[in-house]
Parts: structure tokens; C-alpha cells; sequence
């Protein structure tokens, strides 16, 4: 296998694996779907606790169908932090009119969120 071909695969299992593509000739087709699962939770945990408080405090129970419908749109672009991805959700969500238009953006704010308070 020369590496193009080499290449050519691995192109097409990662968009199997994170973009809803078919899975690839040669690979088990259940298997790539329970690893696309467990990616797509996992990204969602990991946004999950990136998300500023008003995200979660707006959504409640219903954070997870939004997580879950937003992650299947929109994969992840390589080299994109987590960061960088939680702000776009966020974003989305106030392009929906889902969230109203916050004073405070992005990590810095949820960092100085998590800074303890002195008294």
C-alpha cells in the first residue's frame, strides 16, 4: 500500500469516526459507529465543563439533545481548541436566540469564574 493509499484511508476512517461518514471497506461498520459514539460523548463531557454557568443554567435538562444536535453539525477543524470550540456553541446558541447576549465572552471569563474570591 503506498502512502496516498495509505493516507486516503486514514482520511476516510477519521471522517467516519468524527464527520458521520461511511465506514470504510474493510472495517466493521458497528465498530466504527460505537467509536463515533464514544467520541461524540466524550466531546460533549468535555464542552459540557467548558460551558459558562448561564449555558447551563438556561438549558438544563435539555443541554445534551442541544450538545448532541450542534457536535453532529459541526465537527471539530483541526487544530481547533476545545475552547475555541465550547465559543462557538455558545455562539450558536445566541444566534438561535436560544441564550440572550452576554456581557462576559469566552475562556477567559469562565477562567475568572473559577478563580477563588477573597473577602
Amino acid at each position: 500500500m503506498s502512502r496516498s493509499e495509505l493516507a486516503e484511508r486514514q482520511a476516510a476512517l477519521l471522517a467516519a469516526l468524527v464527520a458521520g461518514g461511511p465506514a470504510p471497506a474493510g472495517i466493521d461498520p458497528s465498530r466504527v459507529a460505537l467509536e463515533a459514539s464514544a467520541l461524540r460523548a466524550k466531546r460533549r463531557r468535555v464542552l459540557a465543563r467548558l460551558l459558562p454557568v448561564e449555558v447551563h443554567e438556561r438549558l438544563g435538562a435539555d443541554l445534551t439533545p442541544h450538545l448532541d444536535a450542534w457536535i453532529s453539525a459541526n465537527p471539530r477543524g483541526t487544530g481547533t481548541s476545545m475552547h475555541a470550540d465550547a465559543d462557538a456553541f455558545v455562539a450558536h446558541l445566541r444566534a438561535d436566540g436560544v441564550l440572550g447576549r452576554g456581557r462576559r465572552r469566552g475562556w477567559a471569563s469562565r477562567m475568572q469564574a473559577l478563580r477563588p474570591r477573597l473577602h
